[in-house]
């Protein structure tokens, strides 16, 4: 699987990101000699260092040396980084994260998740409902998992699960046996026009996917369903509302469970029941149920593995209390992710005081999609905005005139209770100062607010 990358020496240059970091502990699992860096410390590289691999902090061109056979990047680092820089004088190879793991899953089965939601959760279920069944997987997963210890394995079986990125097209390096799309909205704006432009790439993604692959899409998502037409690959559907080969039936909630019959056409399979809440993770189960079912996994494996699956890291994750609070982090940070991770906490907590605090992530993704992050915040019950995760590398000076503050005013025009939060410093103050007249503190964004959340837990 791994013979390019034997006998050599490869440095990983932004390693804290969760698709580099996976890849660098399956090539460490190989015997590479593995090195990387970042620009700050964080959980990920905390753990890396760990398991014995050198990170340095900050990059540097003295990071890079001579005897480097290959350079790895992240797609967010571009050619004014320092170490890529002196990588290009050096003459190395040098390849981006997706080539790098277009080049491990050559040659294996691939199983690429895609979609601009729920692929880590997507992922995570399939390969530990893999791992039940034996097949013994490869699997990259963006996020902590702890059935893998990390966010990746390394198996002597033939199938590579993996997380199939659209942002900047990485999905472009990669030919799939079976492509799953969960979703598709408009997502990263600072590189892709506009939904339209995000909807080219997917078709393109997916006419790639070979005349004996599967493409498994969505059918209640109108966008997955149009692009899966007319592909020379077959198209296997799971969906709730829509008609669809595999759909979720008999739907409720109780007892922190969420529970639901599945069926293949007209027949029943059976019935499981999950204890992640909210409807798009009932879409999840029916991907990763499709997928494995069709590659033969017996049903009473699927059912087993999703009935005691506990989720991802920053997926609704339970990280303890706050005074009679119950801390719960989630990493949405798209408005429809905003919602549907609110929806699903109101669903699972009805009679619950619920205190949703949400850190914004870029500010090009803010602006793009301002007006409908303020409604969901609108929606959200009593909420905290925190102030904007500046994105090294993926910002626009362009994008800098909107802030936390404008968002918290427009969502209470629309009807919201929206509290400015300031820093991360300043908004722990004011949630210690709240706390105690909520049940429920729903902490939300993608960039350092799990900080806050562990702090609050902690201190």
């Amino acid at each position: 699987m791994l013979d390019s990358f034997k006998a050599k020496k490869v440095f990983c240059s932004g390693i804290g990101g969760a698709g580099l970091s996976a890849l660098a502990r399956i090539l460490k699992h190989q015997g590479v000699s593995i090195g990387g860096s970042d620009n700050q410390s964080s959980e990920i590289i905390d753990q890396l260092r760990q398991e014995g691999i050198t990170v340095l902090v900050p990059q540097t061109p003295e990071n890079i040396g001579s005897d480097i056979d290959i350079f790895i990047h992240s797609v967010a680092i571009d050619n004014n980084n320092p170490e890529k820089r002196r990588a290009k004088e050096l003459g190395l190879e040098i390849l981006t994260y997706p080539q790098a793991l277009g080049r491990l899953i050559d040659g294996q089965y691939g199983i690429g998740v895609s979609g601009t939601n729920g692929k880590t959760t997507t992922t995570a279920m399939l390969g530990q409902i893999f791992v039940e069944a034996g097949l013994d997987p490869t699997v990259v997963v963006g996020s902590k998992v702890a059935y893998l210890g990390g966010n990746s394995r390394v198996g002597a079986g033939q199938d590579f699960i993996f997380e199939s990125d659209e942002y900047r097209r990485a999905f472009d390096c990669y030919r799939p046996q079976i492509a799953v799309v969960t979703y598709i909205t408009a997502d990263h704006l600072d590189y892709y026009q506009d939904l339209a432009e995000i909807k080219v790439a997917f078709d393109s993604y997916l006419a790639r996917v070979p005349q004996d692959g599967l493409i498994v899409i969505n059918a209640d998502d109108p966008n997955s369903v149009a692009l899966a037409a007319g592909k020379q690959a077959k198209v296997v559907s799971f969906g709730i509302d829509q008609p669809a080969d595999f759909s979720a039936r008999q739907i409720r909630v109780g007892s922190g469970r969420q529970l639901f019959a599945v069926y293949q056409g007209n027949q029943l399979l059976g019935e499981i029941s999950l204890i992640v809440p909210a409807k798009y993770n009932i879409y999840n189960a029916l991907a990763a149920i499709t997928v494995a079912y069709l590659r033969g996994v017996d049903f009473s494996v699927i059912k087993k593995t999703l009935e005691q699956f506990k989720g991802a890291w920053r997926r609704f994750e339970f990280l303890g209390r706050l005074a009679n609070a119950e801390v719960i982090v989630d990493y949405a940070h798209t408005p429809d992710a905003l919602e549907k991770t609110i929806a699903a906490a109101k669903e699972f907590y009805p009679q619950q005081r619920l205190l949703v605090v949400f850190q914004p992530h870029q500010f090009s993704r803010t602006k793009a999609l301002f007006k409908d992050f303020a409604q969901a915040l609108a929606g959200a019950a009593p909420s905290v905005v925190v102030d904007i995760f500046y994105v090294a590398g993926r910002e626009r000076p362009q994008d800098f005139d909107i802030n936390s503050k404008k968002l918290a005013v427009a969502a209470n025009q629309l009807g919201g209770q929206c509290q400015y939060g300031g820093d991360l410093i300043q908004t722990e103050k004011t949630i210690r100062q709240q706390a105690e007249k909520f049940d429920i503190i729903l902490v939300m964004g993608a960039g350092d607010i799990y900080r806050l959340a562990k702090n609050l837990i902690n201190k």
